[in-house]
């Protein structure tokens, strides 16, 4: 579960007394908006059992509500992909670009039939709006719960929800504080303090490395190649979340509609590689290479030097001047001398989709911000052109700059050395 509920005795006792006129509305027609305003108005008056209650539910409907999205959007996509593949169209010849468009219509299609197959977790969308979505995105709610989860004496959940609002606030030196009180309370189990919102593939990733730090090559392969397939997903969900509505601020016209809600979705969907890189308060470079950085180490072990050195060159990819690879590569040549066939050189598809992905994406990044720049510092000397042709440019220019500050932050380096949450102990490195 993306959320763990725990509730103390007097909440359960409350839910299994309380009629629909008590929360106002039945549960399943209360959006998460509205628990959330419900708990934080606990909080405010003190109801701290009634806080944890409503504060639970409401990060409970909300995570229903992006999975379900989320999922909506993939499945779709997914359904698009196959009818390109089969070339299955309604007309054989691709005039005008129009196949680009028959799949954007069957996309639509789908879309309406999965929200209408989901729509107990979908039925509030149109009523949501920006500062609410950012509050659930930032994990504003944590804040509240560290509070009601101590006030009702579930410290081991109170040090929990103090670490997974560290996780989006590293900076809050208050909540840092509550953090190293709560986890010193009697009673806290250190071992069960987590982050209530870790992505799924952390647990593997993790599991992974410690296994090679103990030796253990097989437990190794084994977690680190499904945290590579759940990586992918979790990130997959993040993006496809991101294709959500856009507010332009004024009337585009066609195609600059589009140009300006693609532009949005591109910097939401790279930022989500930024947000797969954060792992239990700390943030690393390129994670998604690091995954096979530590294959190539494991399949070497077991003799496995095919495997080894494709997870090798993938890695390569993202790394190419990384002399410690290129080093272990040479080796297994050397070892295996003459042996090799052109099954080695080939790079693992998941990982050359990955990368070239990026890659474009990042070219497409650049362009918007490059030519919508140079096109507005060109607009300034001219004084007579239509106020609806700036706006157009501005937004595309606008959404561009947004980007730079998670440009700065994406290519900064960290430690090949990979550090990992012990609650006992606070963050420990461990030297590969």
């Amino acid at each position: 579960m993306w959320f763990k509920c725990t509730l103390t005795f007097a909440v359960l006792l409350k839910i299994a007394c309380s009629t629909e006129e008590d929360f106002g509305t039945s549960d399943q027609a209360t959006s998460f908006i509205d628990l959330y305003e419900k708990g934080v108005q606990s909080y405010l008056s003190n109801e701290f059992e009634d806080c944890v209650y409503f504060l639970e539910f409401a990060l409970d409907k909300y995570r229903n509500y992006y999975e379900t999205t989320a999922n909506c959007r993939i499945e779709c996509e997914y359904e698009s992909r196959n009818i390109k593949n089969k070339g299955d169209f309604l007309h054989p010849d691709d005039v005008e670009n129009l196949n680009f468009y028959e799949l954007i219509l069957k996309r639509t299609l789908c879309l309406t039939k999965c929200r209408k197959r989901n729509s107990n977790y979908l039925p509030f969308e149109g009523d949501f709006d920006n500062y609410f979505m950012d509050i659930f995105k930032n994990r504003e709610a944590y804040s509240y719960l560290h509070v009601c989860y101590t006030k009702t004496n579930q410290m081991t959940l109170a040090a929990s929800a103090a670490l997974t609002y560290m996780v989006k606030h590293p900076g809050d030196e208050m909540m840092k504080k509550n953090f190293e009180i709560a986890i010193e309370k009697p009673g806290v189990d250190k071992e069960g303090i987590i982050d209530l919102e870790e992505k799924k593939f952390v647990k593997l990733f993790v599991a992974g490395i410690l296994a090679i730090n103990d030796k253990e090559w097989e437990n190794a392969i084994s977690f680190l190649e499904s945290s590579i397939m759940q990586f992918i997903y979790d990130e997959n969900q993040c993006r496809a979340y991101c294709e959500g509505e856009f507010d332009h601020g004024f009337m585009p016209d066609f195609v600059s509609a589009i140009g300006n809600h693609f532009t949005n979705v591109l910097y939401c969907k790279r930022n989500c590689t930024r947000e797969m890189g954060m792992v239990r308060g700390k943030y690393y470079y390129n994670l998604f290479a690091g995954h096979y950085q530590y294959l190539q180490m494991a399949y070497y072990e077991v003799g496995k030097f095919e495997e080894s050195y494709r997870s090798g060159i993938s890695f390569l990819m993202f790394n190419k001047d990384d002399l410690d690879m290129l080093n272990s590569l040479k080796m297994i040549e050397k070892e295996i001398k003459g042996k090799m066939n052109e099954n080695f050189f080939r790079v693992r598809r998941e990982a050359n989709e990955y990368f070239n992905r990026n890659v474009y994406e990042d070219k497409l990044a650049s362009y918007i911000k490059t030519e919508f720049n140079r096109l507005s510092e060109s607009d300034e000397d001219i004084t007579d052109e239509q106020p609806g042709d700036v706006h157009n440019d501005e937004t595309l220019k606008e959404t561009a700059n947004d980007a730079d500050e998670t440009d700065e932050i994406n290519h900064k380096s960290v430690q090949e050395d990979m550090i990992y949450q012990t609650p006992s102990n606070g963050y420990q490195r461990e030297e590969l």
